[in-house]
C-alpha cells in the first residue's frame, strides 16, 4: 500500500491518541479497532489509541504484538499519516479484527528503552557540544536506530573538543540530572526557552508544543520518548565523526 493508499485508509478517522506521550514506560495497552486493510497475510491496522511510536522525528518505529481472542499481529512498521497511526505487520493467527473490537497491544520493551536512552543522550550531546564550543548548535537530522547519530551544521569538531564533550556528558550522567516533559503554548515556549534549538522549524499556531527539559542543561521541542533521569542512559560512547559539505555526523551509542 503506497502513501496515497494510506491517506485513503485514514481518511475521515479521528487523530490517534498517542499514549506514549503520557507514559513512555508503559509496555501494554488496550484499544478499539477503527479500520483495517488486509493484504494477503499482512495487515494495516488503525486503533483509537496506541503505545506504538511511529517512525518519525529520527525515532524508529516500535515493534511488538497486537492481539485479541483468536487473533495475533506481529507489528513490524508503524506509520504516522495526518495525525493517525497505522500499524503494519504480519498476521500470525486468525483473521483481522472488526471495527469496534477491543484489542490489546504490547511493545518490544528492550528496543523501546534503548531508543529512549539514545534519544535523551542525543539531547545531552546537543548541550555538551554547545557548551564546549561556546555557541548554539543546529541539528540537521538524527537517527536513533542502528547506527545511531546526530548530524550538525558546521565543521566537524577536533579530538580535543570531542574529549571535552565526552567528559561533560559523563559528569552529567553521573549526577543523574532529572528529565521532564512540558506542554507549552507558543508564547510560553519562546518566553521561557528562547534559546531552544530549531524554533524556526516548528509549525506556528499549534495548541501546544511538547518540550523535553534536562535540568540545568537544555529544553528541546520534541515528540519522542525519553528517560526520566540522565543516569538511565548508562555508559555513553562517542564514535566516529563523518564530515560532509556543510555538516557532520556524530555517531554515538549507549551501553548498560
Amino acid at each position: 500500500m503506497d502513501r496515497m493508499d494510506l491517506a485513503k485508509l485514514v481518511h475521515g478517522l479521528p487523530k490517534t491518541k498517542l499514549s506514549f506521550w503520557e507514559d513512555s514506560y508503559r509496555r501494554t495497552f488496550e484499544a478499539s479497532v477503527l479500520r483495517s486493510h488486509r493484504d494477503g497475510g499482512r495487515l494495516y491496522l488503525v486503533l483509537d489509541e496506541t503505545l506504538f511510536h511511529p517512525k518519525m522525528g529520527g525515532q524508529p518505529a516500535d515493534t511488538g504484538v497486537i492481539r485479541s481472542e483468536g487473533f495475533r499481529l506481529r507489528v513490524r512498521k508503524v506509520m504516522y499519516v495526518s495525525g493517525v497511526v497505522v500499524h503494519f505487520g504480519r498476521i500470525e493467527q486468525g483473521a483481522e479484527p472488526s471495527p469496534g473490537e477491543r484489542v490489546s497491544g504490547s511493545i518490544d520493551w528492550d528496543m523501546r528503552y534503548k531508543v529512549m536512552r539514545r534519544h535523551t543522550a542525543g539531547h545531552l550531546l546537543d548541550y555538551c557540544l554547545s557548551e564546549t564550543i561556546g555557541r548554539p548548535v543546529y541539528t540537521v537530522e538524527s537517527w536513533l536506530g542502528d547506527p545511531c547519530y546526530t548530524a550538525y551544521k558546521g565543521a566537524a569538531p577536533n579530538e580535543t573538543v570531542l574529549s571535552k564533550v565526552q567528559e561533560t556528558a559523563d559528569r552529567l550522567i553521573r549526577e543523574g540530572r532529572r528529565v521532564w516533559i512540558e506542554s507549552l503554548r507558543w508564547s510560553e515556549l519562546v518566553s521561557r526557552y528562547p534559546e531552544a534549538p530549531n524554533l524556526f522549524r516548528l509549525p506556528k499556531g499549534l495548541p501546544s508544543y511538547r518540550v523535553v527539559v534536562i535540568d540545568g542543561c537544555n529544553a528541546v521541542p520534541c515528540s519522542g520518548t525519553h528517560v526520566k533521569d540522565l543516569s538511565e542512559i548508562g555508559r555513553l560512547n562517542l564514535g566516529a565523526v563523518e564530515e560532509s559539505k556543510g555538516f557532520f555526523k556524530l555517531y554515538y551509542d549507549v551501553y548498560p
